[in-house]
């Protein structure tokens, strides 16, 4: 429905711009990089985020910057980008994700990078001023490999023996994934309640455990990916490279935080950005935008949206109103299994998706269930069809919560898998999904400061 519309909208405006009637409105172009010809420029241009730099106290001067084009057709778009090439930018990057098409261009030592929504006949044009590694960001070993899955035991807060929420976090999540090349992707990190010191040296024991690392040898974390600005999702990693940047090698970071100047953030996510610039200055950053695909190890990763896809073509306003809509969703794939990471997502992000992506995007092997359970994103579970729900909650409080009974319409609970009751472990493999699960020695919070780098 939403791509006839966009249709029928897309051949009335080309009617009336035809007739000169209407105008491209090219006067609001703000970019450097040749105007867009077709459809109707937006009035407005999008300040996008600030990067690892932290933007706590304002804009920085650096942000990245997209315009927004209605109307307009995969033709045009084309078109646009053979015009980019004849005028020096340099392609470095082209593919097709679900409803996405989209490029990437070098021009005077910037990145720019633009994609074509088949949807809804809108084109987002991003200079990226942040992104640290484009063309070098991913590698590639040992494909057709699995990986394996685990998500991390932390106590979480309940109705029964775990119900003092001044100890026990309502929230929180971390998902560790084991590589091919025995380095790892961290996904995420948890609240200030799940960070005692006990719980960070239990994690870096089980990082060295499932490496084969030993003392006095750095663990690999090939990537850390953040999925939104929440600390509740931030601070478990915060301290771990706190405690133990000398014995993490931490190479490349992605994320994609909206400007604070328009989506709230938390103070944690400055202080953490603070800190991975001062600890790990020589990190590869990237900042994801829709339809980019790179491969990590042996994973392929597909970045499915971001904040940037519910911006308003037409005004160039965000209807983001907190952080969890700005999620960034990346599907995970290694040896033909996918790893669908969902982040804080509501229903309006959820909507945006489904605009974006048939359902053939959204199905996976593993799913995360979005915001721990809180929202009711139902079409995403059921489109999902997943084989084993990741479920970053305690069974107690989920037991109660909106999004754990629109995931039970197709779901039974044998398949839902609580973080309060045991580590699992999923190792996705050819030949399917194999589920165990194990313990780890993690306690309530102990009053331990968070700032303290070791």
């Amino acid at each position: 429905m939403v791509k006839i519309f966009a249709y029928l909208f897309t051949v009335i405006y080309m009617f009336f711009a035809s007739a000169g009637i209407l105008q491209n409105g090219a006067d609001n172009w703000a970019l450097d990089i040749p105007v867009y010809e077709g459809g109707r420029i937006c009035d407005e241009v999008y300040l996008d985020g600030s990067g690892i730099i932290s933007d706590a106290e304002g804009p920085v001067g650096t942000e990245s910057r997209m315009e927004l084009v209605k109307y307009t057709t995969a033709e045009e778009y084309a078109q646009y980008c053979d015009e980019l090439e004849k005028s020096g930018y340099e392609n470095v990057f082209s593919g097709t994700t679900g409803g996405i098409d989209c490029n990437a261009y070098r021009h005077g030592g910037k990145l720019y990078y633009t994609y074509f929504t088949v949807n809804k006949n809108e084109v987002r044009i991003i200079e990226d001023n942040n992104t640290r590694s484009f063309e070098d960001f991913g590698y590639s070993c040992n494909e057709g490999e699995g990986v394996t899955v685990y998500q991390f035991d932390y106590p979480y807060a309940d109705f029964g023996e775990h119900r003092d929420e001044e100890i026990y976090s309502t929230n929180g999540m971390m998902y560790i994934i084991k590589l091919a090349d025995n380095s790892l992707i961290v996904v995420d990190g948890g609240s200030i309640r799940q960070s005692s010191d006990k719980n960070i040296d239990e994690c870096m024991k089980l990082m060295r455990k499932i490496t084969g690392t030993k003392e006095g040898e750095k663990v690999n974390v090939a990537l850390w990916f953040g999925t939104h600005g929440h600390s509740d999702h931030v601070t478990f990693f915060y301290k771990l490279i706190g405690y133990y940047h000398d014995e993490i090698n931490l190479e490349r970071a992605m994320f994609n935080y909206p400007s604070l100047s328009l989506v709230e953030h938390d103070e944690r996510i400055d202080m953490y950005r603070n800190r991975l610039g001062e600890l790990y200055p020589d990190v590869k950053y990237l900042c994801p935008h829709t339809g980019m695909r790179f491969n990590i190890a042996n994973t392929e990763i597909d970045v499915l949206y971001t904040h940037e896809d519910a911006v308003n073509a037409l005004t160039g306003k965000t209807p983001v109103k907190n952080a969890n809509d700005g999620s960034t969703v990346c599907r995970i794939t290694a040896a033909g299994k996918r790893f669908l990471v969902t982040g804080d997502i509501d229903v309006l992000a959820q909507d945006k998706i489904l605009s974006i992506h048939e359902k053939d995007e959204i199905r996976c092997d593993v799913l995360q269930a979005a915001h721990h359970l809180y929202n009711p994103v139902a079409v995403i579970y059921d489109y999902a069809d997943a084989e084993y729900v990741l479920c970053p909650m305690s069974e107690g409080r989920g037991a109660w919560l909106p999004g754990n009974a629109s995931a039970r319409l197709f779901y039974d609970k044998a398949h839902m898998l609580y973080a309060g009751n045991a580590m699992y472990i999923i190792e996705m493999n050819r030949d399917g999904l194999r589920l165990t699960q194990d313990r780890t020695d993690c306690v309530p919070y102990d009053d331990s400061s968070m700032n303290d780098i070791h």
